[in-house]
């Protein structure tokens, strides 16, 4: 979690500003992700392209005037920093809605509906590939919560008997795990957000084709090269995406059927196995909690809404941990440790 942040006086707001600089170039880019429909000034080929939106719910995000400088002055509510204790997030509210500052890199300013997102203040030597990944991976699904939807930090893929989502800490295996299973024929659903709706089911809302892996990842799936897209300056990880084949990539609404809470074995040694075990209902809704996207933590009334969701969720769909070998050649067992689980279906509440 992060920290709380006083203000910097030395800034101040500039609303019209921001709106000037959204409306210098009509946005003709179509694209969806997240159960969102997104209007952009320039194109994002990571997202799957929409033909026909509909532009008054569409979130509009402007890309175009990204090195333009705008002096803020958001009342800093949280703070994010890297393991070895930089900053590298900063979330700012302001009358007209909030501020997501990434250090040294961008800033991106956002309506207090979620219908308008613009980059500006961005280093010079900053790519788009940069700003594109950050628009995408960071600073949406920020945007779904705002929205009123909730969704997780987890990466899915869908099976005969549903999704299933895999949520746990960075660096414990969800997206190398996922790309084990869709390079065994397992659509992907979503990497590092899964949107969620419910009626009589809870559904698992699609992301976008495309897994981001490290390089010892990689080279242990045994990933082609030409499938491989860098995703930011400050990242070894690549994105990989299979443009030939769209049978990896599940691009409908599909059930959610189980959400395992990844967690590495104790035990480095090769004689540690998979075990995937129950949680009491407690524990499953804390998990589910923790992997929750929220941009205003200060928000009661979003607080709420979210805790009564994920409450449900927990009751509905059955959470649990799975324990995995630190090993890239148990990846097999995980997935049929996970595949056998699946095929146990709980009786519905």
């Amino acid at each position: 979690m992060g920290q709380i942040e006083r203000s910097q006086p030395e800034l101040f707001w500039a609303s019209r500003s921001v709106t000037d600089l959204s409306k210098t170039r009509i946005p003709d880019f179509h694209q969806q992700a997240y159960g969102l429909q997104i209007v952009t000034d320039l194109p994002l080929p990571e997202l799957p392209a929409l033909r026909v939106s509909s532009v008054g719910s569409a979130v509009r995000a402007t890309l175009g005037g990204r090195s333009q400088r705008l002096r803020l002055n958001p009342r800093w509510y949280l703070r994010s920093r890297l393991p070895g204790g930089r900053i590298w997030l900063r979330c700012g509210k302001t009358p007209a809605g909030y501020v997501l500052s990434f250090a040294n890199i961008a800033d991106f300013v956002i309506d207090s509906s979620g219908s308008q997102v613009v980059c500006c203040n961005a280093s010079s030597d900053v790519s788009l590939e940069t700003i594109r990944h950050l628009l995408i991976d960071q600073v949406l699904p920020l945007v779904v919560n705002l929205r009123g939807r909730e969704a997780l930090h987890a990466t899915a893929v869908a099976t005969h008997r549903g999704v299933c989502a895999f949520t746990g800490p960075a660096g414990s295996g969800k997206s190398t795990l996922a790309a084990s299973f869709v390079l065994s024929g397992y659509p992907l659903v979503c990497d590092d957000c899964l949107a969620l709706s419910e009626g009589k089911a809870f559904m698992a809302l699609p992301g976008y084709p495309g897994l981001r892996l490290w390089r010892d990842s990689i080279r242990a799936l045994g990933a082609s090269s030409r499938n491989l897209k860098p995703v930011a300056h400050y990242t070894t990880k690549s994105r990989l995406k299979n443009h030939s084949r769209r049978a990896d990539f599940c691009s409908t609404t599909r059930r959610l059927a189980r959400i395992y809470l990844l967690e590495r074995a104790r035990s480095s040694k090769h004689s540690a196995r998979v075990a995937i075990q129950e949680l009491a209902p407690g524990e499953a809704l804390m998990g589910l909690v923790k992997a929750a996207y929220r941009l205003d933590i200060t928000d009661r009334a979003m607080l709420t809404r979210q805790f009564q969701f994920l409450s449900r969720v927990a009751e509905r769909v059955p959470v649990k941990r799975l324990i995995v070998p630190n090993e890239f050649s148990a990846l097999a067992e995980v997935r049929a440790a996970v595949l056998h689980d699946l095929s146990h279906r709980r009786p519905p509440r």
